[in-house]
């Protein structure tokens, strides 16, 4: 499967939105924050966080395409410190959808917003323990399902590690534990387990996520951004 990867423009937010969509529903944390949401009342929520990060600063959406079809099969968003911006300029359009939907920040009616704030509380308290000033951040990398094992999500993990290695920075994951192999296999090192249990607030089950970087390492759940 020969692919390119390129930067994500504005026309591209429906289709990541759908592969953020498609690649996380079934783990234990998508049933707890939307247990009675159905794709069509998330998808809005995910182009507009989409959108989002395409226009902030230092944060750098890199798509990988289908060099037959032209179908985007995998994307990952890297912040960069200290990089001029990737910022994309939103058409009239693209800015009335992001201002409509509070900048991303405009949950979809019956989503578990407890949940949603007890992960991003935890998970922001990682980061304060673990990120320093001038680390790379991959904030997020998935595939889909049809283009997974066939070197799409190394070569989106390359993408950012060979810019890393430039500077000579350290590299800060936030993964599933599906990713937890790949990233392994390019040497991190794991730091901390985090454990959400989402029965203490009510939810069924729980999820175990692992935290790392290219000196050492932070895995957590991705997917709910």
């Amino acid at each position: 499967m020969p692919f390119t990867i390129r930067y994500a423009t504005e026309q591209d937010a429906p289709n990541l939105a759908i592969i953020n969509i498609v690649s996380f529903r079934h783990q234990p944390m998508w049933d707890n924050l939307f247990p009675s949401v159905n794709i069509d009342g998330v998808l809005p929520l995910k182009t507009a966080r989409c959108l989002d990060k395409l226009v902030s600063p230092q944060v750098h959406v890199v798509a990988a395409v289908d060099d037959e079809t032209g179908q985007i099969i995998g994307y990952a968003r890297w912040v960069i410190p200290g990089e001029p911006t990737s910022v994309v300029e939103l058409s009239p359009v693209g800015a009335e959808t992001l201002a409509g939907h509070a900048n991303g920040k405009a949950y979809p009616e019956n989503m578990r917003k407890d949940v949603h704030a007890r992960f991003w509380d935890m998970l922001k308290g990682k980061q304060e323990s673990y990120v320093q000033e001038d680390d790379f951040v991959l904030e997020f990398l998935a595939t889909i399902p049809e283009a997974q094992g066939k070197g799409v999500g190394t070569a989106l993990l390359r993408w950012g590690l060979e810019r890393a290695d430039a500077r000579n920075a350290r590299v800060y994951l936030e993964a599933t534990t599906d990713g937890y192999s790949l990233y392994r296999k390019f040497g991190w090192e794991d730091l901390e387990e985090m454990r959400m249990d989402f029965t203490e607030l009510g939810g069924r089950g729980a999820q175990s996520c692992i935290e790392s970087d290219t000196c050492t390492a932070v895995y957590q759940v991705l997917g709910e951004d």
